[in-house]
């Protein structure tokens, strides 16, 4: 058993049924049904950032080594085999949790060549390659079966530039037209686009947005933008050090036949200025954000975000330098898990690791808050010198990143390798399928207690009681919230919660609120609005108790005492009535849509929620 509709019929039966708890069950939380038919409360575990690797393509390359995700498991690397003629192969890798294992290596042909960049093309299960041949420079696609790789047909590849192009590519997804739009610099260092529709093998008219300039244009960018519809297109005029946009749309002819479709410029402006033409964008799917990786001053890895309207930028963040060294080869991947952007680059001085930092968490004229960045790869002397934004990819059923590198064993042998890379998240315990309601009071483990199923009205909505211990974990004495080490705490407004502290071990430990992290400790004061206190912690009867004002800020617990004890007490909006209502993967109730949440109904008051059946 997996899901209610296995339970009862439909319609959702009776609203209040009993259920067997799998651990504490606090009242008023949402829970989930298990397969055994028991309920667990909805949580997150927080999991570290962990890479593993490397898992070796190939023994000889050339530096080139690009990788593009599928559906499901499968990664697709390709590269030029040194050792086998300088043929272009291609190989698909399974994703695993923590491993990587591959099918066979299959040649694009029987010429010298190399990949410049790669794309998947949702819309026809293809993967697009662009790769280079003598002073040519052409496109064409694969597919694959299980782990079988198949190329276009010898021959059908197609020419995107005749005049001989410069190597620089970047390619962008246009899924309104179902077509791949190819960016480069072309002979005459202008900046060009062509389209590609791999249903067809055709492209479209050639477009030089920048038409006049000339002598020196580098490449650096192209990106799709979901809240416009069009793409943005970064490059760096006459190696000015300064990173330029041209946003693009791209519409078909009249009978909507794709094969002619056009791009047309819609604007141009100045996103940054930077000590090198190396730079990598991608949008944060969470909040619309652009973000982009690049090297500022000094060539330090430097972050910043950039909000597009139609025409022109509208919003612009501070650039924020994430680590003090010089580094290359940028890149950067949406991780859905987390909703961050993880961002890769490579040191350029003494050990030559690649390091990788998820970044996120900004607003207009805000900076980019970013983690501390880690090493993702184990050689000291990697390099790609793959173009941006091809040799960093998400594969969504493990949900994991795969970098490819090419690591240099010595002076003469170049490796391929792909690593896996887990970034920072929350893993969470809710599926699409698995919520069950909402606990009509608390269950010990082990008992019986009711809950409020899909199809029923919760009403009562309010706070509740959390019992306080405190223990040594190693660390120094901390507090413990339900039994959880410095629990994470979600309070919302208008609700009243009461934190029990008479338990023996809470003697001589206040339990208090500030706006500030670890209160006095850290030259913060008491926050007392809605706050009450009875009795002496460690006795019967002691609490502390809030009712959360509204628009009360962000809380941090802490002991009046002791320093390092507490942790943090989010504040929520209060529930709105007539709004839909999401369960979060950390089990909070609010209307944020992005995954993993799950819709659960609409409220029907500030303390009750119509919980649809079919949620």
């Amino acid at each position: 058993m997996s899901n209610l509709s296995e339970l009862l019929p439909a319609g959702g039966g009776g609203k209040n049924v009993s259920f067997v708890a799998s651990g504490t069950l606090p009242n008023g939380k949402p829970v989930i049904l298990n397969s055994d038919g028991t309920a667990t409360v909805v949580s997150a575990t927080a999991l570290a950032d962990a890479k593993y690797g490397p898992f070796q393509a190939t023994s000889n390359i050339e530096q080139n080594i690009t990788v593009v995700s599928l559906t499901g498991d499968k990664v697709v690397a390709i590269y030029r085999d040194i050792n086998n003629s300088n043929y272009m192969y291609a190989k698909v890798g399974t994703v695993t949790g923590t491993s990587l294992s591959y099918g066979s290596a299959v040649a694009h042909t029987s010429s010298a060549e190399h990949p410049v960049g790669s794309i998947y093309d949702p819309s026809t299960g293809k993967v697009v390659v662009v790769f280079q041949s003598g002073s040519q420079f052409w496109v064409t696609w694969l597919t694959v079966s299980g782990t079988t790789v198949t190329w276009q047909s010898a021959g059908s590849a197609v020419r995107y530039d005749t005049s001989d192009p410069q190597t620089d590519v970047t390619l962008s997804y246009d899924p309104t037209h179902s077509v791949i739009l190819i960016g480069y610099a072309d002979s005459n260092d202008r900046l060009a686009i062509r389209t590609y529709n791999s249903a067809t093998g055709t492209l479209g008219t050639k477009f030089a947005p920048i038409g006049t300039s000339t002598g020196g244009v580098r490449l650096i960018n192209l990106a799709y933008d979901m809240n416009t519809g069009k793409h943005i297109f970064c490059y760096d005029p006459n190696s000015t050090s300064a990173i330029n946009y041209v946003i693009v749309s791209v519409s078909a002819n009249s009978g909507g036949n794709l094969t002619g479709t056009s791009t047309v410029q819609l604007n141009t402006g100045t996103l940054a200025s930077i000590e090198h033409s190396l730079f990598s964008m991608i949008q944060d799917e969470k909040t619309g954000w652009m973000v982009a990786l690049f090297a500022g001053a000094n060539y330090y890895a430097t972050v910043k975000g950039y909000l597009f309207s139609a025409t022109t930028v509208t919003a612009i963040s501070t650039a924020t330098i994430i680590h003090s060294s010089a580094s290359l080869n940028y890149n950067v991947a949406y991780y859905p898990p987390s909703g961050k952007v993880f961002g890769v680059f490579s040191l350029d001085g003494g050990t030559k690791n690649f390091l990788g930092s998820s970044l996120s968490g900004f607003a207009a004229n805000t900076t980019v808050t970013f983690t501390t960045p880690f090493i993702v790869d184990n050689n000291t002397n990697n390099r790609n010198s793959m173009g941006n934004g091809h040799f960093l990819t998400y594969a969504p059923t493990p949900q994991r990143l795969v970098l490819a590198t090419s690591d240099f064993t010595n002076s003469s042998v170049v490796q391929g390798d792909l690593y896996v890379i887990r970034p920072v998240h929350q893993s969470t315990n809710l599926t699409s399928t698995n919520f069950l309601g909402i606990t009509d009071s608390a269950i010990s483990s082990g008992a019986a207690g009711k809950v409020t199923i899909k199809g029923g009205l919760k009403t009562g909505l309010a706070g509740g009681t959390f019992a306080v211990t405190v223990a040594n974990p190693g660390s120094g004495n901390r507090y413990y919230i339900n039994g959880v080490l410095q629990y994470t705490l979600n309070l919302r407004e208008g609700f009243t919660y009461k934190f029990d502290q008479s338990a023996s071990s809470n003697s001589n430990h206040p339990f208090r609120f500030s706006t500030t992290s670890n209160g006095s400790h850290a030259s913060g004061s008491e926050y007392t609005t809605g706050v009450t206190t009875s009795g002496t912690p460690g006795n019967a009867g002691a609490y502390t108790q809030i009712v959360v004002a509204a628009s009360a800020p962000t809380l941090y617990y802490y002991c009046t005492n002791h320093s390092g004890m507490g942790g943090t007490a989010n504040t929520l909006a209060a529930i709105v009535p007539n709004s839909v209502y999401y369960v979060q993967g950390d089990g909070t109730l609010s209307t944020t849509t992005t995954s993993p949440a799950v819709r659960i109904g609409k409220a029907l008051s500030s303390t009750s929620i119509n919980l649809e059946f079919n949620s």
